[in-house]
């Protein structure tokens, strides 16, 4: 008798979750849904055991995954349960640049990444502009041009980084927001690595950053007025430019570093 090969779907092995891979994930629902809130505490071990029908080290070992996810933190010895914590795309944005950096990705490539997201945004304000934004972004200039008056250039350049940040908030698109959050770190490091890497008179970052400055009212009038295409545009050739200043010929091609 011949014996026959087994089928693909007798070779399929349908791996069966653990109890604690289930009771992570039931809690885990929970937060991602809304249903537990940023602070809330999950209630003590003993009650979740008996309402779950599960043992401590199951119920431990489930928290452990949740921990691993920064969705609870634990308080050891705490009579009050563990924590809740909210998805946050900081917890993920190092890891992201950790992602990046193994990808073999260039500080060129995260700059021209700006450029795809930023032109769409400024049209978007101008077109649908949310409540407050002119006013949000001209306190946030007001804010950057405090910090040249004083001569913080290294906060000035960890500035510019948040106002990029803080635009593409605005534009209201949370795909687009996490995108641009993971690269906001990457982006800032690099600016102030710059700073200090290329020897500029405070002459010449003053007006710099002043000229830069210049650029962000302008789109905010731009904004105001309703004028999308010339939003686009302006934010388009600001861009650009802003890249070419970054963008040294010798630094372009250079890897992405988030370890030091």
């Amino acid at each position: 008798m011949i014996e026959q090969a087994p089928t693909a779907a007798a070779r399929v092995s349908i791996r069966v979750p653990k109890t604690s891979e289930v009771v992570a994930d039931h809690i885990r629902k929970r937060i991602v849904r809304g249903e537990l809130k940023e602070g809330d505490f999950l209630p003590p071990e003993g009650q979740l055991m008996v309402s779950l029908g599960i043992s401590r080290p199951t119920l431990r070992e489930a928290f452990r995954i949740l921990e691993a996810e920064m969705l609870i933190s634990v308080g050891r010895g705490s009579r009050t349960g563990a924590r809740v914590h909210a998805p946050r795309v900081d917890s993920v944005s190092r890891y992201a640049g950790f992602v990046l950096q193994s990808q073999g990705t260039t500080v060129g490539d995260i700059y021209e990444a700006r450029l795809a997201i930023e032109p769409y945004i400024a049209r978007r304000l101008a077109e649908k502009p949310p409540k407050d934004v002119v006013a949000r972004l001209a306190a946030e200039i007001d804010r950057l041009q405090a910090m040249v008056e004083e001569e913080r250039y290294v906060d000035f350049m960890i500035g510019l980084a948040e106002f990029h940040r803080i635009l593409v908030e605005l534009g209201g698109n949370h795909t687009l927001l996490f995108l641009t959050t993971i690269l906001h770190g990457v982006v800032a490091r690099y600016q102030v690595e710059h700073l200090d890497r290329r020897a500029v008179s405070g002459e010449v970052q003053r007006k710099r950053a002043l000229g830069g400055i210049r650029s962000f009212r302008k789109l905010v009038s731009l904004i105001e007025a309703g004028d999308g295409d010339n939003a686009e545009a302006h934010w388009r050739l600001h861009v650009i430019n802003a890249n070419k200043s970054w963008l040294e010929p010798d630094q372009e091609d250079s890897l992405i570093d988030v370890l030091d």
